[in-house]
């Protein structure tokens, strides 16, 4: 009888022995294909700030609300090998001269399709395109840009943009502008309420759509002589504009109140200590020192990918936790 028992002891222990061993299996297993998963969606990227900027900040998006998920969702369900059915992902950015040179945007959208594909069937070609291409019918990326020179906020108020916005049924839009705010007298109280009325619109159009704000790059302002005929003006003085700070200070503060996403430009690259002495050091700008040559926005398209990519990846962290 008491042999009995002590077998029934060694029988359970042992079942125990293997509840426990194949329970842990399943989970390491499960753990392992959780990292597998992980490693598949996740992307590397490069530094691509140059080591000789001076004051430089992490290149990261700012965005608490977590308003870009549903975008990083899409990008995903691209990555996924297990996904059949692979989306379109729409970008739109809006803004200045500096998207209106068909550079900037370029820059960003070949880093992405090298990564997600490419649902378009060219690409954006110069200065002389319209910044609108086709799409081709396949899943990835398309990005479009819409850039008008001289542009603020009120530009876009107008319903000719607007419709153009939502025609192309945006995942994405992103909103570069402040540069032009400030050329002249700054007032940050009429910048935000511009901002409002461009956001407002954006919201009531595309209701579904993450917004991307980008803070401007550090330039330079030329102040010249009055006279009739603007051949005739003569440069007084050429020095760093030192309104950015307060355009980016307003950009920042907007994208926080309204729970929206903010890619800081400006302060990323050395603020109003380095920012501008940066890019001059770097020969990125053009000779008004206002616009970038190729270079100049070619960079700020890498930057840009590097920090989408890294709010991307730690949302695919977050996705598996």
């Amino acid at each position: 009888m008491k042999l009995l028992f002590t077998s029934k002891i060694k029988f359970v222990i042992l079942l125990n022995i293997l509840l426990i061993a194949c329970t842990g299996f399943l989970f390491s297993n499960s753990d392992l294909d959780n990292d597998e998963e992980i490693a598949s969606l996740h992307i590397t990227t490069e530094t691509v700030l140059p080591a000789s900027f001076a004051g430089t900040q992490p290149n990261i998006i700012q965005d608490s609300a977590c308003s870009l998920s549903v975008f990083y969702e899409k990008l995903m369900m691209i990555r996924n090998m297990k996904n059949i059915e692979k989306p379109v992902v729409r970008i739109v950015h809006i803004g200045d001269s500096h998207v209106r040179s068909h550079e900037f945007t370029p820059a960003f959208n070949s880093r992405l399709t090298e990564i997600f594909g490419s649902a378009s069937t060219g690409f954006i070609d110069g200065y002389r395109s319209s910044g609108i291409v086709e799409e081709n019918g396949l899943h990835g990326i398309i990005c479009h840009c819409i850039g008008i020179n001289g542009a603020t906020s009120k530009n876009f108020t107008n319903e000719k943009y607007a419709d153009a916005i939502i025609k192309l049924n945006p995942d994405l839009i992103i909103v570069s502008l402040g540069t032009n705010e400030g050329l002249g007298r700054y007032d940050s109280l009429y910048h935000y309420g511009m901002m409002e009325n461009l956001f407002s619109l954006l919201k009531n159009s595309c209701p579904n759509t993450a917004i991307l704000y980008t803070t401007p790059p550090g330039t330079f302002k030329t102040t010249y002589s009055r006279a009739r005929k603007r051949r005739n003006r003569k440069v007084i003085s050429v020095a760093e504009n030192k309104n950015t700070k307060h355009i980016a200070s307003t950009i920042m503060q907007f994208a926080s109140d309204h729970n929206v996403a903010c890619w800081d430009l400006f302060n990323i690259t050395g603020g109003e200590q380095y920012s501008c002495k940066n890019w001059l050091n770097g020969n990125y700008y053009q000779k008004d020192k206002l616009h970038f040559i190729i270079d100049g926005y070619a960079l700020h398209g890498n930057l840009l990918y590097e920090a989408l990519i890294a709010g991307y990846n730690e949302h695919v962290l977050d996705n598996y936790e």
